[in-house]
Protein backbone atom coordinates (compact mmCIF):
# COMPACT_ATOMS: atom_id res chain seq x y z
CA UNK A 1 0.00 0.00 0.00
CA UNK A 2 1.44 3.53 -0.89
CA UNK A 3 2.15 5.31 1.77
CA UNK A 4 0.14 8.61 0.22
CA UNK A 5 -2.96 6.85 0.22
CA UNK A 6 -2.74 5.97 4.12
CA UNK A 7 -1.86 9.81 4.19
CA UNK A 8 -5.25 10.38 2.45
CA UNK A 9 -7.38 7.57 4.53
CA UNK A 10 -6.47 9.43 7.82
CA UNK A 11 -7.92 12.65 6.05
CA UNK A 12 -11.01 10.87 4.96
CA UNK A 13 -11.41 9.88 8.58
CA UNK A 14 -11.33 13.17 9.65
CA UNK A 15 -13.46 14.45 7.16
CA UNK A 16 -16.13 11.72 8.18
CA UNK A 17 -16.30 11.79 11.90
CA UNK A 18 -17.73 15.03 11.54
CA UNK A 19 -21.03 13.86 10.12
CA UNK A 20 -21.85 11.90 12.36
CA UNK A 21 -20.30 12.86 15.21
CA UNK A 22 -23.93 15.29 16.46
CA UNK A 23 -26.02 12.15 15.18
CA UNK A 24 -26.91 10.34 18.28
CA UNK A 25 -27.65 13.98 20.45
CA UNK A 26 -29.65 15.62 17.57
CA UNK A 27 -32.48 15.77 19.76
CA UNK A 28 -30.89 17.40 22.73
CA UNK A 29 -28.50 19.90 20.14
CA UNK A 30 -31.50 20.84 18.20
CA UNK A 31 -35.37 19.39 18.81
CA UNK A 32 -35.16 19.76 22.49
CA UNK A 33 -33.41 22.94 22.66
CA UNK A 34 -34.87 25.05 20.02
CA UNK A 35 -38.59 23.42 20.22
CA UNK A 36 -39.09 21.83 16.25
CA UNK A 37 -39.96 18.77 14.95
CA UNK A 38 -37.90 16.13 13.55
CA UNK A 39 -38.47 17.83 9.82
CA UNK A 40 -36.88 21.13 10.96
CA UNK A 41 -33.79 19.19 12.90
CA UNK A 42 -33.19 17.31 9.64
CA UNK A 43 -32.03 20.62 7.86
CA UNK A 44 -29.04 20.28 10.14
CA UNK A 45 -28.00 17.50 8.19
CA UNK A 46 -29.68 19.00 5.08
CA UNK A 47 -27.93 21.86 4.86
CA UNK A 48 -24.28 20.48 4.85
CA UNK A 49 -25.41 18.10 2.43
CA UNK A 50 -26.91 20.54 0.27
CA UNK A 51 -23.41 22.50 -0.06
CA UNK A 52 -21.61 19.18 -0.89
CA UNK A 53 -24.79 19.26 -4.02
CA UNK A 54 -24.05 22.80 -5.03
CA UNK A 55 -19.88 23.02 -4.21
CA UNK A 56 -17.93 19.66 -4.93
CA UNK A 57 -18.08 19.98 -9.28
CA UNK A 58 -17.24 23.36 -8.54
CA UNK A 59 -14.58 22.47 -6.16
CA UNK A 60 -13.30 19.38 -8.63
CA UNK A 61 -13.35 20.78 -11.96
CA UNK A 62 -11.14 24.29 -10.37
CA UNK A 63 -8.83 22.09 -9.49
CA UNK A 64 -8.79 20.50 -12.93
CA UNK A 65 -8.41 23.38 -14.35
CA UNK A 66 -5.65 24.50 -11.70
CA UNK A 67 -3.97 21.72 -12.08
CA UNK A 68 -3.61 21.36 -8.43
CA UNK A 69 -4.95 19.10 -5.54
CA UNK A 70 -3.27 20.20 -2.45
CA UNK A 71 -3.86 23.42 -1.73
CA UNK A 72 -7.67 22.92 -2.18
CA UNK A 73 -7.04 20.19 0.62
CA UNK A 74 -5.20 22.48 2.97
CA UNK A 75 -7.72 25.31 2.60
CA UNK A 76 -10.86 22.68 3.17
CA UNK A 77 -9.64 21.20 6.05
CA UNK A 78 -8.40 24.79 8.02
CA UNK A 79 -12.43 26.54 7.09
CA UNK A 80 -13.70 24.00 8.02
CA UNK A 81 -12.05 23.94 11.89
CA UNK A 82 -12.95 27.11 11.81
CA UNK A 83 -16.67 26.79 11.17
CA UNK A 84 -17.24 24.11 13.87
CA UNK A 85 -15.80 26.20 16.08
CA UNK A 86 -17.92 29.37 14.99
CA UNK A 87 -21.09 26.65 15.50
CA UNK A 88 -20.60 25.85 18.49
CA UNK A 89 -21.29 30.06 19.87
CA UNK A 90 -23.97 30.89 17.80
CA UNK A 91 -27.38 30.69 19.92
CA UNK A 92 -29.82 30.79 17.08
CA UNK A 93 -31.70 28.41 15.23
CA UNK A 94 -30.75 30.27 12.01
CA UNK A 95 -27.54 31.45 12.37
CA UNK A 96 -26.63 27.41 13.14
CA UNK A 97 -27.77 26.51 10.12
CA UNK A 98 -26.13 29.09 8.23
CA UNK A 99 -22.95 28.09 9.30
CA UNK A 100 -23.77 24.52 8.90
CA UNK A 101 -23.84 25.42 4.87
CA UNK A 102 -20.55 27.74 4.91
CA UNK A 103 -19.36 24.36 6.61
CA UNK A 104 -20.59 22.08 4.26
CA UNK A 105 -19.31 23.87 1.36
CA UNK A 106 -15.39 24.33 2.88
CA UNK A 107 -15.65 20.87 3.98
CA UNK A 108 -16.91 18.55 0.53
CA UNK A 109 -13.56 20.58 -1.25
CA UNK A 110 -11.46 19.12 1.25
CA UNK A 111 -12.60 15.31 1.26
CA UNK A 112 -13.82 15.18 -2.51
CA UNK A 113 -9.91 16.41 -3.55
CA UNK A 114 -8.56 14.31 -0.97
CA UNK A 115 -10.91 11.32 -3.21
CA UNK A 116 -9.58 12.68 -6.63
CA UNK A 117 -6.00 12.92 -5.41
CA UNK A 118 -5.59 9.61 -4.19
CA UNK A 119 -7.33 8.16 -8.06
CA UNK A 120 -4.51 10.23 -9.79
CA UNK A 121 -1.37 8.52 -7.79
CA UNK A 122 -2.39 4.53 -8.44
CA UNK A 123 -3.16 2.87 -11.81
CA UNK A 124 -6.14 1.76 -13.44
CA UNK A 125 -6.48 -1.95 -12.08
CA UNK A 126 -5.69 -0.85 -8.76
CA UNK A 127 -9.07 1.50 -8.24
CA UNK A 128 -11.35 -0.98 -6.38
CA UNK A 129 -8.49 -1.80 -3.72
CA UNK A 130 -7.13 2.20 -3.40
CA UNK A 131 -11.01 3.33 -3.10
CA UNK A 132 -11.38 0.52 -0.39
CA UNK A 133 -8.92 1.64 1.68
CA UNK A 134 -10.49 5.13 1.54
CA UNK A 135 -13.94 3.51 2.15
CA UNK A 136 -12.41 2.08 5.04
CA UNK A 137 -11.40 5.32 6.13
CA UNK A 138 -14.15 6.91 5.09
CA UNK A 139 -16.90 4.39 7.74
CA UNK A 140 -14.63 4.09 9.99
CA UNK A 141 -15.08 8.13 10.41
CA UNK A 142 -18.89 7.66 10.27
CA UNK A 143 -18.99 4.79 12.18
CA UNK A 144 -16.26 6.26 14.86
CA UNK A 145 -18.66 9.93 14.40
CA UNK A 146 -21.71 8.68 16.58
CA UNK A 147 -20.04 6.43 19.55
CA UNK A 148 -17.55 9.44 20.16
CA UNK A 149 -20.21 11.86 19.64
CA UNK A 150 -22.73 10.18 21.85
CA UNK A 151 -20.18 9.33 24.74
CA UNK A 152 -18.65 13.19 24.16
CA UNK A 153 -21.87 14.68 24.95
CA UNK A 154 -22.96 12.19 27.64
CA UNK A 155 -20.19 13.06 29.50
CA UNK A 156 -19.08 17.41 28.37
CA UNK A 157 -22.35 18.20 26.73
CA UNK A 158 -23.88 18.27 23.55
CA UNK A 159 -21.77 21.07 22.30
CA UNK A 160 -18.51 19.71 23.15
CA UNK A 161 -18.40 17.18 19.62
CA UNK A 162 -17.89 20.38 18.14
CA UNK A 163 -14.95 21.81 19.58
CA UNK A 164 -13.60 18.10 19.03
CA UNK A 165 -14.40 18.22 15.18
CA UNK A 166 -13.07 21.97 15.00
CA UNK A 167 -9.72 20.02 16.37
CA UNK A 168 -9.23 17.05 14.27
CA UNK A 169 -10.16 19.43 10.87
CA UNK A 170 -7.14 21.98 12.23
CA UNK A 171 -5.14 18.59 12.71
CA UNK A 172 -5.99 17.66 9.17
CA UNK A 173 -5.04 20.80 7.77
CA UNK A 174 -1.37 20.21 9.75
CA UNK A 175 -1.35 16.91 8.22
CA UNK A 176 -1.66 17.91 4.52
CA UNK A 177 0.57 20.57 4.74
CA UNK A 178 3.34 18.08 6.00
CA UNK A 179 2.70 15.08 4.21
CA UNK A 180 0.47 15.65 0.88
CA UNK A 181 2.54 15.60 -2.13
CA UNK A 182 0.91 17.64 -5.40
CA UNK A 183 -0.81 15.62 -7.85
CA UNK A 184 1.10 15.71 -11.74
CA UNK A 185 -1.90 16.37 -13.98
CA UNK A 186 -0.78 15.99 -17.79
CA UNK A 187 -2.94 18.55 -20.02
CA UNK A 188 -5.12 20.41 -17.48
CA UNK A 189 -8.05 21.85 -19.47
CA UNK A 190 -7.97 25.63 -20.28
CA UNK A 191 -11.87 25.80 -18.86
CA UNK A 192 -13.36 24.69 -15.67
CA UNK A 193 -16.14 24.66 -18.59
CA UNK A 194 -14.19 21.76 -20.53
CA UNK A 195 -13.43 20.28 -17.62
CA UNK A 196 -16.98 20.14 -16.32
CA UNK A 197 -18.32 18.20 -19.84
CA UNK A 198 -16.81 15.51 -18.59
CA UNK A 199 -20.24 14.60 -17.53
CA UNK A 200 -21.66 14.87 -20.78
CA UNK A 201 -18.93 13.10 -22.81
CA UNK A 202 -18.36 10.12 -20.50
CA UNK A 203 -22.48 8.99 -20.40
CA UNK A 204 -22.04 6.02 -18.28
CA UNK A 205 -20.71 7.77 -15.50
CA UNK A 206 -24.49 7.84 -14.47
CA UNK A 207 -24.11 4.36 -13.50
CA UNK A 208 -22.16 4.99 -10.19
CA UNK A 209 -23.58 8.25 -9.99
CA UNK A 210 -27.24 6.56 -9.59
CA UNK A 211 -26.04 3.53 -7.18
CA UNK A 212 -23.92 7.05 -5.24
CA UNK A 213 -27.02 8.54 -4.79
CA UNK A 214 -29.38 5.68 -3.64
CA UNK A 215 -26.75 4.48 -1.37
CA UNK A 216 -26.14 7.95 0.33
CA UNK A 217 -30.48 8.28 0.57
CA UNK A 218 -30.48 5.28 2.29
CA UNK A 219 -27.59 5.82 4.91
CA UNK A 220 -29.21 9.29 5.68
CA UNK A 221 -31.88 7.12 7.39
CA UNK A 222 -29.68 5.21 9.53
CA UNK A 223 -27.89 8.86 10.31
CA UNK A 224 -30.94 10.59 11.04
CA UNK A 225 -34.25 8.46 11.76
CA UNK A 226 -32.26 5.58 13.23
CA UNK A 227 -31.39 6.94 16.58
CA UNK A 228 -35.11 8.70 16.92
CA UNK A 229 -36.35 5.43 16.12
CA UNK A 230 -33.42 3.50 19.05
CA UNK A 231 -35.42 6.48 21.71
CA UNK A 232 -38.80 6.03 21.02
CA UNK A 233 -38.68 1.76 20.55
CA UNK A 234 -36.32 1.06 23.53
CA UNK A 235 -35.96 4.44 25.33
CA UNK A 236 -32.26 4.10 24.33
CA UNK A 237 -29.63 6.90 25.78
CA UNK A 238 -27.50 9.05 23.44
CA UNK A 239 -24.24 6.66 23.79
CA UNK A 240 -26.49 3.45 23.14
CA UNK A 241 -27.90 4.79 20.36
CA UNK A 242 -24.22 5.89 18.73
CA UNK A 243 -23.06 1.90 19.41
CA UNK A 244 -25.93 0.82 17.12
CA UNK A 245 -25.11 3.01 14.24
CA UNK A 246 -21.61 2.05 14.69
CA UNK A 247 -22.51 -1.38 14.02
CA UNK A 248 -23.80 -0.69 10.50
CA UNK A 249 -21.00 0.72 9.46
CA UNK A 250 -18.18 -1.61 11.56
CA UNK A 251 -18.73 -4.00 8.18
CA UNK A 252 -17.53 -1.10 5.89
CA UNK A 253 -14.96 -0.26 7.95
CA UNK A 254 -13.50 -3.99 8.09
CA UNK A 255 -14.05 -5.21 4.66
CA UNK A 256 -14.55 -2.43 1.84
CA UNK A 257 -10.57 -3.56 1.40
CA UNK A 258 -11.16 -6.97 0.39
CA UNK A 259 -14.09 -6.39 -1.43
CA UNK A 260 -12.18 -3.63 -3.36
CA UNK A 261 -9.66 -6.00 -4.58
CA UNK A 262 -12.50 -8.28 -5.30
CA UNK A 263 -13.93 -5.85 -7.64
CA UNK A 264 -10.71 -5.30 -9.58
CA UNK A 265 -10.49 -9.03 -10.24
CA UNK A 266 -14.37 -9.74 -10.84
CA UNK A 267 -15.44 -6.17 -12.01
CA UNK A 268 -18.19 -3.85 -10.42
CA UNK A 269 -21.33 -5.35 -11.28
CA UNK A 270 -21.23 -8.11 -9.56
CA UNK A 271 -20.57 -6.18 -6.08
CA UNK A 272 -22.51 -3.72 -7.29
CA UNK A 273 -25.82 -5.71 -7.60
CA UNK A 274 -26.22 -8.42 -5.05
CA UNK A 275 -24.54 -5.65 -2.39
CA UNK A 276 -27.16 -3.62 -3.07
CA UNK A 277 -30.27 -5.91 -3.27
CA UNK A 278 -29.37 -7.65 0.23
CA UNK A 279 -28.72 -4.21 1.80
CA UNK A 280 -32.14 -3.22 0.63
CA UNK A 281 -34.15 -6.22 2.48
CA UNK A 282 -32.15 -6.01 5.28
CA UNK A 283 -33.02 -2.68 5.96
CA UNK A 284 -36.37 -3.48 5.05
CA UNK A 285 -36.32 -5.12 8.27
CA UNK A 286 -35.37 -2.48 10.45
CA UNK A 287 -38.60 -2.18 12.29
CA UNK A 288 -40.13 -6.06 12.57
CA UNK A 289 -36.89 -6.87 14.89
CA UNK A 290 -36.33 -6.62 18.43
CA UNK A 291 -33.55 -5.09 20.27
CA UNK A 292 -31.35 -8.06 20.22
CA UNK A 293 -31.66 -9.14 17.18
CA UNK A 294 -31.15 -5.62 15.59
CA UNK A 295 -28.00 -6.08 16.70
CA UNK A 296 -26.96 -8.99 13.96
CA UNK A 297 -29.71 -6.95 11.64
CA UNK A 298 -27.52 -4.05 11.38
CA UNK A 299 -23.86 -6.08 11.09
CA UNK A 300 -25.99 -7.44 7.87
CA UNK A 301 -26.89 -5.09 6.57
CA UNK A 302 -22.88 -3.27 6.96
CA UNK A 303 -21.38 -6.49 5.13
CA UNK A 304 -23.51 -5.85 1.81
CA UNK A 305 -22.97 -2.13 1.98
CA UNK A 306 -19.49 -2.44 2.34
CA UNK A 307 -19.51 -4.19 -1.39
CA UNK A 308 -21.58 -1.21 -2.77
CA UNK A 309 -18.77 1.16 -2.36
CA UNK A 310 -15.27 0.88 -3.63
CA UNK A 311 -17.08 -0.85 -6.63
CA UNK A 312 -19.10 2.05 -7.34
CA UNK A 313 -16.15 4.83 -6.73
CA UNK A 314 -13.84 2.72 -8.49
CA UNK A 315 -16.24 2.71 -11.61
CA UNK A 316 -15.97 6.50 -11.61
CA UNK A 317 -12.18 6.52 -12.14
CA UNK A 318 -12.16 3.73 -14.98
CA UNK A 319 -14.17 5.37 -16.93
CA UNK A 320 -13.32 9.19 -16.16
CA UNK A 321 -9.46 10.64 -17.65
CA UNK A 322 -7.07 11.62 -15.10
CA UNK A 323 -7.08 15.45 -16.04
CA UNK A 324 -10.73 15.60 -15.32
CA UNK A 325 -10.79 12.98 -12.91
CA UNK A 326 -11.51 16.45 -10.53
CA UNK A 327 -15.24 17.19 -11.78
CA UNK A 328 -16.38 13.05 -12.41
CA UNK A 329 -15.43 12.91 -8.60
CA UNK A 330 -17.18 15.71 -8.24
CA UNK A 331 -20.54 14.37 -10.19
CA UNK A 332 -19.99 11.40 -7.71
CA UNK A 333 -20.13 12.98 -4.68
CA UNK A 334 -22.63 15.79 -5.96
CA UNK A 335 -24.91 12.60 -6.60
CA UNK A 336 -24.27 11.03 -3.33
CA UNK A 337 -24.66 14.74 -1.48
CA UNK A 338 -27.91 15.49 -3.52
CA UNK A 339 -29.04 11.40 -2.03
CA UNK A 340 -28.07 12.93 1.38
CA UNK A 341 -30.17 15.81 1.44
CA UNK A 342 -33.33 13.88 -0.23
CA UNK A 343 -32.90 11.36 2.61
CA UNK A 344 -32.80 13.32 5.25
CA UNK A 345 -35.12 15.20 4.04
CA UNK A 346 -37.37 12.00 3.38
CA UNK A 347 -36.12 10.80 6.48
CA UNK A 348 -37.87 13.66 8.54
CA UNK A 349 -40.99 13.79 6.75
CA UNK A 350 -41.78 10.38 6.66
CA UNK A 351 -40.65 9.40 10.38
CA UNK A 352 -43.49 12.72 11.38
CA UNK A 353 -46.16 11.31 9.45
CA UNK A 354 -45.87 7.25 8.68
CA UNK A 355 -43.82 6.40 10.89
CA UNK A 356 -39.90 4.77 11.52
CA UNK A 357 -40.95 1.26 10.05
CA UNK A 358 -42.61 2.27 7.07
CA UNK A 359 -39.66 5.06 6.45
CA UNK A 360 -37.29 1.93 6.90
CA UNK A 361 -39.20 -0.25 3.96
CA UNK A 362 -39.17 2.79 1.80
CA UNK A 363 -35.17 3.24 2.31
CA UNK A 364 -34.72 -0.53 1.46
CA UNK A 365 -37.22 -1.18 -1.34
CA UNK A 366 -36.16 1.99 -3.59
CA UNK A 367 -32.47 0.66 -3.00
CA UNK A 368 -33.86 -2.66 -4.08
CA UNK A 369 -35.40 -0.83 -7.21
CA UNK A 370 -32.04 0.25 -7.99
CA UNK A 371 -29.94 -2.82 -8.18
CA UNK A 372 -32.51 -4.37 -10.27
CA UNK A 373 -32.67 -1.83 -12.72
CA UNK A 374 -29.14 -1.31 -13.36
CA UNK A 375 -28.53 -4.61 -13.85
CA UNK A 376 -28.62 -4.50 -18.16
CA UNK A 377 -26.68 -1.10 -18.10
CA UNK A 378 -23.80 -2.85 -16.08
CA UNK A 379 -24.00 -5.59 -18.11
CA UNK A 380 -23.86 -3.44 -21.11
CA UNK A 381 -20.69 -1.02 -19.84
CA UNK A 382 -18.97 -4.45 -18.35
CA UNK A 383 -18.85 -5.80 -22.03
Amino acid sequence: MRKETVVYAILIFVAMLSLTLMAPVIKEFVIDRFDVSNTVASLFFTLEILAYVIFAVFWGSLSDTCGKRRPFIIFGFGSSAIMYFWMAQVNSLFSLLMLRFIQGAVTVMAWSIVMTAALDGVDKRDHGRTMGVIGMAMMFGMGSGAPIGGLLAAKYGVFFPMYFASSLFLAGMLIAIALVPESHIANKPDTMRESINVLLEKRDLAIPFVFGFIDRFTVAFFIFAFPLYMSAAFGSGTAERGMYQALLLLPLVLLQYPFGMLSDKIGRAIPLVIGSFFYGLEMCMVGFVGKEALIALMLCCGIFAAMMFPASIALVGDISPQNKRGAAIGGFNLSGSLGFVVGFAAAGIFTDRYGYTSSFIMGGLSEILVALIMIPFLLKIMK
